[in-house]
């Protein structure tokens, strides 16, 4: 038996791992178009159908952005036909800028004269006629012959594609004309430092928008590992590096910033990691500085903190702090794949009097899995938000507020355990049913393909036999209390991408991912909802990208088999020392993603069509509306590159409202607060969330697209300390507006230099 599992799984990696390097020699060859190369692919024997790549029909038109569906006409090909399809597909495009075939599942590999696999097929190209570059994607099932020398494709068919182009460019990176694009850098200590965990370079840093000096115009505070940057908006399309002036100069190792007015006097205060160094709190003194209140404060010296999120868990009126930390990368390593090694978060109490209390064990929110992503929100309505926390290297936990001052886990009876590389945590009403549902970025592997029986039943085999076991132990059983013995379906999540839970209103969620298409293939980071195009949907915005090495070349494959098949050298951190795999890339070069909103509870793919599929190795995402204009733009931090800031032109010939709350009784920021519009019948809600993404910032200005609609025909505002709900109707479109609560006056905000809609 044991000698049929190690056999049975080596032979399964190795048929893909056959089929991953002819399809790389493929993909080359159709990116040069070299139909001589293309031809040794094929079987003389060929046998297939169409792949329905030339007669692309047109599917639906929206803002410019066509989609077109790929459609095989069925009729059988031969080997001649085949080809003759792939040159006449080939030769529409006047350029080709990428080409990417990838194994989505083995579905047929035990005999060795025959293999079949799923295909997943990706190219950006530009074609003859067309002014921009679009994007082809699509499902191919293949079966490979195999010969002495190679494999050779000998059926074919088309399961699904499709391709999607825009006229024009909907958003432009002005990051260079705005003097924000400065190049991120490594936090010096992960490079002249021993560590065990040495992949740590690459993570950070999030980004931040925040009116810091309340002027109506959002700001960015941009992490870094050498130096951290507050840029004010001068609000006519420029910023202001402001570091030194506001004191704030000699912010290293900072992986996230979180602005908010703990003191309630009006102005945001800031929280900042460290790294290896405490964390530090900076008070706002209202005239653009900012004085280091940490050791009055109280808040602790931790270190090894990523994310965190501020809301008023006990609904006292001060907003208290949530602050997420990974592992020490000093100290150790993820201990598996499923890790909870990583440092304790901690939560603290505001006092109201400036000061701040370590109420962790108490309130029962001490996890200790590898933190990248924190949010808060109110799942269930109750009227105390709830704490949603995601790891790396694990399981996300929803803690629920039990409106005492606890909290308690549960993630499994509320359906919302994940399994996977969790890395950012969003909460937000995506199918406008007024309900608050739960986003989350993982690693979706383009060796997914490799998560099956074969090689789950070799890993536990090796465990064994490499004696890892003996550490591991707690964590298998601690997966079967939570899972059963599904532990395939553990490994299949792991690999299988971000994960969206639609909130069911029962205080149960369901996992709707795949169905509403909400999981493109990368390795993603913060991600942010938000209606850019102003159609009354909330879109999501996601960063990606890992190791950025040489172009051409990608380790995952070899990592992913080294985890299973040398777990005794995997607990040393070698598969982690970039020493170790030198110049190769690791899930670089991959692109950002749109997800536009259909309104029918799935989303599609546009990041190419809009000219947001930035090849910029990206980490955090920001969303405002940076120059008062009724659109949502987008604000990029990159490792080790340029960040950057895509100004929205997408939205502007749509209505759209924006609404400022002030607290009273609840904390002056409203965070918590929740406001829902109503339009022709048609609902959105927002929920004002500080902290969220990963290690980023959103704008606390909540923004409503209204499509065609120049009236809301109401605003409701439910206040969550004082339970105060607010009314106001027939307000007219394109206005930023401010409640106040307790006030009946809703009052329009005018900003100097903001852009009216005829200078659109």
């Amino acid at each position: 038996m044991i000698k049929w599992i190690d056999q049975a799984g080596v032979h399964f990696y190795k048929a893909g791992a056959e089929i991953v390097g002819t399809l790389n020699l493929l993909a080359s060859s159709l990116r040069s178009k070299d139909m001589s190369r293309i031809r040794e692919f094929y079987s003389p024997r060929f046998r297939g159908s169409s792949l329905g790549l030339t007669s692309p029909r047109l599917a639906e038109e929206k803002d410019g952005i066509c989609r077109f569906r790929l459609q095989s006409d069925s009729k059988p090909l031969d080997c001649s036909g085949a080809l003759a399809e792939w040159y006449a597909y080939l030769d529409s495009f006047e350029a080709i800028e990428e080409v990417g075939l990838h194994i989505h599942r083995l579905e047929e590999w035990k005999a060795r004269s025959q293999k079949t696999a799923t295909i997943r097929f990706e190219l950006i190209g530009k074609p003859k006629g067309s002014p921009r570059f679009g994007i082809d994607r699509a499902y191919f099932r293949w079966k490979f012959q195999v010969t002495e020398d190679r494999l050779q494709i000998s059926e074919s068919s088309l399961i699904e594609g499709d391709r999607s182009i825009g006229n024009r460019r909907f958003f432009t990176d002005v990051a260079g004309e705005a003097g924000i694009d400065f190049e991120n850098q490594y936090y010096p200590p992960f490079l002249n430092q021993p560590l065990w965990f040495g992949m740590i370079r690459y993570g950070p840093a999030g980004i931040t928008a925040v009116d810091y000096d309340n002027d109506g115009y959002y700001d960015l505070f941009i992490p870094d590992g050498v130096e951290s940057k507050l840029f004010r908006n001068r609000g006519d399309g420029t910023f202001e590096d402001v570091t030194a002036a506001a004191g704030l100069s000699g912010l290293d190792g900072v992986s996230v910033a979180v602005f908010a007015d703990y003191d309630n006097d009006g102005y945001k205060d800031l929280f900042v990691s460290r790294t290896f160094q405490p964390n530090q709190l900076f008070h706002n003194n209202g005239d653009g500085t900012f004085t280091d209140v940490t050791k009055e404060a109280g808040i602790g010296e931790d270190s090894c903190t990523t994310v965190a999120s501020w809301a008023d868990y006990d609904n006292d009126g001060y907003l208290d702090l949530y602050v997420g930390r990974y592992l020490d990368p000093r100290k150790c390593i993820p201990t598996t794949f499923y890790a909870r090694n990583g440092e304790p978060n901690q939560l603290y109490h505001n006092n109201g009097d400036g000061t701040f209390t370590n109420v962790t064990h108490k309130a029962g929110v001490g996890e200790i899995g590898l933190c990248l992503g924190t949010v808060w929100g109110d799942y269930d309505d109750d009227g105390y938000p709830d704490l949603y926390v995601v790891n790396d290297f694990g399981r996300n936990t929803l803690y629920h507020n039990n409106g005492d001052g606890t909290f308690t886990d549960v993630t499994i009876r509320t359906n919302t355990l994940a399994y996977g590389a969790g890395m950012n945590a969003s909460i937000a009403d995506y199918n406008n049913d007024g309900k608050l549902d739960i986003y989350v970025t993982n690693i979706r592997s383009e060796e997914a393909w490799f998560a099956e029986a074969p090689t789950v039943r070799r890993y536990i085999l090796n465990s064994f036999r490499q004696g890892v076991w003996k550490t591991d132990m707690p964590l298998y059983f601690e997966m079967f209390r939570q899972s059963g013995f599904g532990f395939v379906g553990i490994f299949q999540q792991m690999a299988s991408g971000n994960t969206l839970l639609r909130n069911k209103g029962d205080g149960t969620f369901e996992d709707v991912t795949w169905a509403a298409g909400a999981n493109p293939v990368g390795w993603f980071w913060g991600a942010s909802f938000a209606d850019f195009d102003n159609d009354g949907w909330q879109d999501i915005y996601m960063a990606d990208g890992w190791v950025y090495n040489d172009p051409g070349t990608e380790i995952e494959m070899e990592f992913l088999n080294n985890v299973v098949s040398r777990q005794n050298e995997y607990k040393t951190g070698i598969f982690f020392d970039p020493k170790h795999f030198g110049r190769n890339s690791w899930h670089g070069h991959e692109r950002n993603r749109y997800l536009r909103n259909n309104g029918d509870g799935t989303f599609v793919e546009i990041g190419r069509a809009t000219g947001t599929d930035l090849l910029l190795n990206s980490r955090g995402v920001a969303v405002a509306d940076f120059w008062n204009r009724g659109v949502l733009d987008i604000a990029i931090s990159a490792s080790g590159d340029r960040h950057a800031l895509l100004k929205n032109e997408i939205g502007q010939k749509r209505n759209w409202l924006a609404v400022e709350l002030i607290g009273t009784k609840s904390n002056r920021d409203a965070v918590g607060a929740r406001i829902t519009i109503h339009v022709k019948g048609q609902l959105q809600m927002r929920e004002v969330v500080l902290g969220d993404g990963y290690g980023s910032q959103n704008t606390l200005r909540q923004h409503f697209g209204l499509n065609e609609e120049g009236m809301v025909d109401e605003i409701i505002v439910k206040w969550p300390r004082s339970g105060i709900t607010q009314r106001f109707q027939n307000i007219a479109a394109n206005r930023i507006v401010e409640i106040t609560e307790g006030s009946d006056t809703l009052a329009e905000k005018v900003y100097s230099k903001v852009y009216s809609r005829s200078a659109q």
